[in-house]
């Protein structure tokens, strides 16, 4: 994500989840679409002939486009609420990861997993100013990570869900298809994504 590497814990929107099943659909990955949905109120008929227009292409499980040429209804919602993003870190290399993890500042809360014990000061210190926790190799806080001042969510941050939500649905494909148990999809549920 953002050209990052994490790992990120993520609440899944089970309602959701099982209408883009049934819809046949996945994650949805054009930031344009996402940004032009994010003017529409959810599953409200709204008049805007140059929506309308602009949607002719996406499926009707992202939006309706009513038969009069001119109402549209935004059926997609959020699939799921990033709750961590988990950055890791060599050894030597935590200041640098506090920075990367910086990057999503207004969108959830942020933390560094160093691989060592002892971290620099310097790195504690950038890590405290930034709001980033820090986690010991053995995943103690060393530092609690603090809890975006202001969300963000426009459709870049939308964005990141949907990668973080086909991440997720590719992970819990591949764990069906190899007979694995597959999480609980309501609680949190760690996610790998760049």
């Amino acid at each position: 994500m953002l050209g990052v590497r994490v790992t990120a814990h993520v609440i899944i929107n089970v309602a959701e989840h099982q209408r883009r099943q049934a819809a046949g659909m996945a994650a949805v990955t054009d930031p344009a679409v996402l940004d032009r949905l994010m003017d529409l109120p959810v599953a409200t008929p709204v008049v805007d002939p140059v929506i309308w227009a602009e949607m002719a292409d996406q499926p009707t499980g992202i939006i309706e486009r009513g038969e009069d040429g001119m109402s549209v209804t935004r059926r997609l919602e959020s699939p799921l609420v990033i709750e961590d993003v988990v950055v890791e870190a060599a050894a030597g290399r935590e200041l640098r990861a506090v920075q990367d993890a910086s990057l999503f500042a207004g969108f959830t809360r942020r933390w560094v997993a160093a691989a060592r014990s002892r971290i620099p000061d310097t790195t504690l210190l950038e890590a405290k100013l930034c709001g980033v926790g820090i986690l010991d190799s053995s995943r103690r806080v060393l530092l609690p990570a603090e809890k975006p001042v202001a969300l963000t969510m426009d459709g870049w941050s939308w964005l990141l869900q949907e990668k973080a939500y086909r991440r997720w649905v590719s992970r819990r494909s591949q764990a069906h298809a190899t007979g694995s148990p597959s999480p609980a999809t309501g609680g949190a549920s760690a996610v790998g994504a760049e």
